[in-house]
C-alpha cells in the first residue's frame, strides 16, 4: 500500500462514447485539456427492452454460495430508434422510472439514453424518454431527473476500508508533517488511554525527525514512556515506534530483519531507532490486541458510507484477514450492507496471524459468501515501494547512501515460490492481486500468470498486477496476452509534491503507461488504495487521468503527459472494467437491459463542462440493484 498525506452530451441512437535523506531507506518526504463533449446524433436515443422470456438473473445468494456461481444477467436484443413502437407496459409497470436524464451509459451500441426503466433492481428498458414511457403503470414511480447526468456505478477495485474507518474511529490520527503538532496530538490521545495500553495510529512522514539529533523512538519515548506506540506511516508500509513496543517485539541489537523488511538501526551502535519498514512493521503489528468485532462493524459502517457518498457502488477490500471477515459478514447479517463488496484474502501475507489462518479461511470462504459478498479473490504482496527503496527493480535505484549504487529492491517471495502459489490458487478459481510497485516486480508476477495458464488453461480468472505503476516495455504486451489487469491505484499519476520519480528512479523510467496499457489491449482498471490516500473520492484521479496534472492546482507541472488518455476511456476504466475485474462484467459496470440498476447521478455532465471541473463533481444519488443509498436530490 501506499499513502498519499492530505495537503495544508446530446443524445445518440448510434456510434461509440467514447515520493531518502540522511540516514538512507526510512527518509519519506511528505508530499505536500481541452473540453471533452458528448457525440450527439439523431432526436431520440433508440429503447432497449429486457426480453420477458428471459425471467430475473441473480448471483447464487445465501452463506454456502458455491464456487464459480456468480450467474450473469443477460442483456437481450435492443429494441431499434424510435421508429420501432414501444412494448406495451405491463398492468403494474416497472417498478421505477428515472426520466429527463442525460444517461452515459458506457454501452458502445447505445451511448447515451434519457430514460430508464427499473424492476426487482435491474433494468429492465433504457432509451428515450417517450419510449421508456411505455413502462409505466399504476405503482411506477417516476422520478424527474431534470437533465441531470446519470452513469454506472464505480467499481474501486483496490481499497481498505476497514482498516480507514479504524484510523479515523478508534486510532489517534495527524494529518500533518509539524512535529510539535504531532505530539501534542499523541499526547491528547494518551490522556484518553488506561495505564500501558497501546497508542496506535498514524500518517507520519520522515519530515518529522528533521534536524532532530534524537532517535525516532525518543521522541516517543519522552511523551509515552509507560505506553507501548504504534504508528503507520503515510505509506501504510512502515512504522514508528518506541522503546517500549521494541521490547514487547523483542527487538535488539541481535534481532535479525525478518524476510522482506528492515530494522533501521543507529548506523554507529546498531541500535535500532524505532523505524520498522514493509514486513518489520507487519509481522509486530500483528501481534497488537486485536480490536473487538463492535468496533470494527462500526469502523467498516462508518468507511463504507464514505465509500457510498463518492459514487462507488463495488469495492474490492484488498487486504482480507479473518477478523476482517467476520466484520464484513456481521454487518451483512444486520442488512447494513448495501454495497456489493468483494473480498481478497491474504496469502503469505504479514497482515495475518498466521498462514495456516489463510489457508483455513480461503478453504471456508464459501461460508461469507452472499449475494453482497464474492469472496473468490486472494492478495499477494511481492515488494514494497519506490520511496523506501523496497521495490524490486530490473535495474538500480540512484544512488543512496543507505544503498549504494547497486540497488534494486528485493522480492518477499522468490520466484519459483510465488509460481507455484498462483497456480494452485488459480486452480481453485481465485482471482489472484499481486502487490508489485517495480518493473521487476511486475515481470515476475506476470511470469506466475503466465505459469498458471500453462498449467490450468487459458480459461481461469482474471488475475491482477496491483499498482503497475513501473511496468517495462517488453511487458506491456502480456497484459492482455495473460488476460490479466493492470490496477492503477493509488492516484498518483499527476506530480505531487514530495513523490520525486526522478530521484529515486532517474528519469529514464516513466509511471503510469495507462496509455499504452490501453492500446495494448491490456484490461486497465481502478483502485483508490484508500485509505494511502486522504480520501476514497474518484473524481480528481479521473480528471488527472485525463490532465496527468495535478487537480488541485497547486503544480502547474504534467507527469509523462503523452500517457493521458480521453474521458471516455477513462470512464469505462473506473466503471465497465472494474466490473470485468470483479467478475461481474456481465451484470454490472454499464447501463444496458438486464443488468443491476447500479448507477449514480451526478452534479454536472463530466462531458460538457471543463476537464478541470471534473476533479469536484458531487454525487447526488447512488443506486444500487434498484434501491436508493445515496440520496441528496
Amino acid at each position: 500500500m501506499w499513502r498519499i498525506p492530505p495537503r495544508s452530451a446530446a443524445s445518440a441512437c448510434s456510434g461509440s462514447a467514447a515520493r531518502a535523506g540522511r540516514t538512507g531507506a526510512w527518509r519519506l518526504r511528505w508530499p505536500e485539456q481541452a473540453r471533452h463533449r458528448g457525440r450527439s446524433g439523431c432526436s431520440r436515443p433508440r429503447t432497449r427492452l429486457l426480453s420477458k422470456a428471459r425471467g430475473r438473473g441473480a448471483r447464487q445468494g445465501g452463506c454456502e454460495m458455491k464456487f464459480g456461481m456468480l450467474i450473469a444477467l443477460v442483456a437481450v436484443a435492443s429494441a431499434a430508434c424510435s421508429r420501432q413502437p414501444a412494448a406495451p407496459p405491463a398492468t403494474a409497470g416497472a417498478t421505477t422510472v428515472y426520466t429527463h436524464a442525460r444517461i452515459y451509459t458506457v454501452d458502445d451500441g447505445q451511448p447515451w439514453a434519457e430514460a430508464m426503466a427499473v424492476t426487482d433492481g435491474r433494468i429492465v428498458a433504457i432509451g428515450s424518454a417517450a419510449d421508456v414511457a411505455a413502462q409505466i403503470g399504476e405503482r411506477t414511480a417516476v422520478i424527474d431527473l431534470g437533465g441531470r447526468m446519470v452513469m454506472p456505478g464505480i467499481h474501486d477495485t483496490h481499497v481498505h476500508p476497514t482498516d480507514a474507518g479504524i484510523g479515523e474511529t478508534i486510532e489517534c490520527r495527524f494529518r500533518t508533517d509539524q512535529l510539535a503538532e504531532v505530539l501534542a496530538t499523541l499526547q491528547g490521545c494518551l490522556g484518553k488511554l488506561e495505564p500501558g495500553q497501546w497508542l496506535r495510529g498514524g500518517q507520519w512522514n520522515d519530515g518529522l525527525f528533521a534536524g532532530s539529533n534524537r532517535m525516532p523512538k525518543e521522541i516517543l519515548d519522552e511523551i509515552a514512556p509507560d505506553h507501548p506506540v504504534f504508528l503507520m506511516d503515510w505509506t501504510v508500509h512502515n512504522a514508528w515506534v518506541n522503546s517500549a513496543a521494541l521490547r514487547f517485539f523483542g527487538i535488539d541489537q541481535t534481532t535479525p530483519n525478518p524476510a522482506g523488511g528492515v530494522i533501521v538501526r543507529n548506523p554507529a551502535t546498531g541500535e535500532a531507532n524505532g523505524i520498522l519498514l514493509d514486513n518489520a512493521a507487519y509481522v509486530n503489528r500483528r501481534r497488537l490486541p486485536e480490536y473487538p468485532l463492535e468496533q470494527r462493524v462500526v469502523a467498516l459502517r462508518w468507511a463504507l458510507d464514505q465509500v457510498a457518498a463518492h459514487g462507488i457502488t463495488t469495492f474490492r477490500d484488498a487486504i482480507v484477514t479473518t477478523s476482517t471477515m467476520a466484520a464484513y459478514q456481521e454487518l451483512y447479517r444486520r442488512g447494513e450492507l448495501v454495497l456489493n463488496a468483494n473480498t481478497s484474502l491474504t496469502w503469505k501475507s504479514a497482515w495475518a496471524s498466521s498462514h495456516d489462518e489463510e489457508i483455513a479461511l480461503i478453504g471456508a470462504r464459501r461460508k461469507f459468501a452472499s449475494e453482497r459478498i464474492n469472496t473468490d479473490f486472494a492478495k499477494i504482496m511481492l515488494d514494497g515501494i519506490p520511496p523506501t527503496y523496497t521495490a524490486a527493480m530490473l535495474e538500480p535505484y540512484r544512488p543512496n547512501a543507505a544503498f549504494g549504487d547497486a540497488w534494486t529492491g528485493k522480492l518477499m517471495l522468490e520466484p519459483d515460490e510465488l509460481r507455484d502459489d498462483v497456480v494452485r490458487l488459480d486452480a481453485d478459481g481465485l482471482t489472484v492481486k499481486i502487490h508489485a510497485t517495480g518493473d521487476r516486480s511486475a515481470r515476475v508476477a506476470l511470469d506466475a500468470f503466465e505459469a498458471a495458464r500453462r498449467s490450468n488453461g487459458d480459461r481461469g480468472p482474471i488475475h491482477e498486477v496491483s499498482h503497475a505503476e513501473l511496468i517495462h516495455p517488453d511487458d506491456v504486451p502480456r497484459f492482455a496476452k495473460l488476460r490479466v489487469a493492470a490496477e492503477m491505484c493509488p492516484i498518483l499519476w499527476y506530480p505531487i509534491p514530495g513523490l520525486d520519480w526522478e530521484a529515486w528512479l532517474g528519469p529514464e523510467r516513466k509511471v503510469w503507461a495507462v496509455r499504452s496499457l490501453v492500446e495494448s489491449g491490456a484490461l486497465v482498471t481502478y483502485g483508490s488504495d484508500w485509505p494511502v490516500v486522504p480520501t476514497v473520492n474518484p473524481w480528481p484521479g479521473i480528471e488527472a487521468m485525463v490532465t496527468r496534472a495535478d487537480p488541485a492546482g497547486a503544480s502547474k507541472a504534467t507527469l509523462w503527459p503523452e500517457q493521458a488518455i480521453d474521458l471516455a476511456t477513462t470512464i469505462r476504466i473506473f466503471t465497465h472494467n472494474g466490473a470485468v475485474a470483479n467478475k461481474v462484467g456481465d451484470s454490472s459496470g454499464s447501463l444496458v437491459p438486464g443488468k443491476n440498476a447500479d448507477f449514480i447521478v451526478l452534479d454536472r455532465n463530466i462531458f460538457e463542462v471543463p476537464i478541470t471541473d471534473v476533479g469536484e463533481t458531487q454525487v447526488l444519488m447512488l443506486v444500487v440493484r434498484g434501491s436508493e443509498v445515496v440520496n441528496k436530490l
